[in-house]
């Protein structure tokens, strides 16, 4: 009696032994279902490499909370294939991430306009809207040019440009009236001129876009 109750307690202990072994997920096992996420993931690219470990925690968590070990080598591939698929779905709503295979491109940065600096600036670069300390004025293409003055009056004409030499000529009821300036300092957005006269008032005028 005594030995089959001892050989009962033997195969008991046995059976629970070997049931452990067999259903607890050691460390090696979570390491392993840990790099299998990270190798499937990888082809996410829109996943910087944290996210990635973020999702593969989850995953792992998932799954060895969900199945015991015994359970989970019990399935067939297409079962453990419906079993990722599934839970990486609920770890990226959990997370907040999208899984996309294509890498999300960055908007492209804008190159500042460099700035042309000159004293003898062409016709193309003066071609614009500008405005001064007392007039707002179009020098256009044609080789027109329209300016609205600060106290109303307006006047119009044509425009040339010749080296650092910028020459007016309005629209007068008898024929034209001419007047100069010189450019001393030119860019994109603005340039300095001042009138050849014995006065040589001195202007800034600022691109208007």
């Amino acid at each position: 009696m005594k030995k089959t109750i001892l050989l009962y307690l033997l195969t008991s202990l046995l059976a629970v032994k070997t049931n452990a072994q067999s259903t607890d997920w050691t460390k090696d096992d979570r390491n392993n279902i840990y790099n299998d996420c990270m190798g499937y993931i990888g082809k996410y690219q829109n996943l910087t490499t944290e996210q990635k470990e973020s999702m593969s925690i989850c995953y792992l968590d998932e799954i060895t909370k969900k199945y015991t070990k015994k359970d989970y080598q019990n399935k067939i591939d297409i079962e453990i294939k419906k079993i990722r698929e599934t839970t990486l779905t609920l770890c990226s709503k959990n997370l907040g991430l999208e899984l996309s295979e294509t890498k999300k491109e960055e908007p492209k940065k804008e190159e500042p306009k460099k700035e042309t600096t000159s004293s003898n600036p062409t016709k193309e670069m003066l071609t614009g809207h500008w405005k001064d300390e007392n007039s707002e004025f179009w020098l256009f293409e044609t080789g027109d040019y329209k300016m609205q003055y600060a106290d109303g009056k307006t006047a119009k004409g044509t425009w040339k440009i010749d080296g650092d030499q910028l020459n007016l000529y309005k629209d007068k009821l008898f024929g034209t009236s001419e007047k100069v300036f010189k450019i001393l300092i030119f860019t994109n957005e603005k340039f300095v001129y001042q009138s050849i006269k014995s006065k040589k008032d001195t202007f800034t005028a600022t691109r208007i876009k």
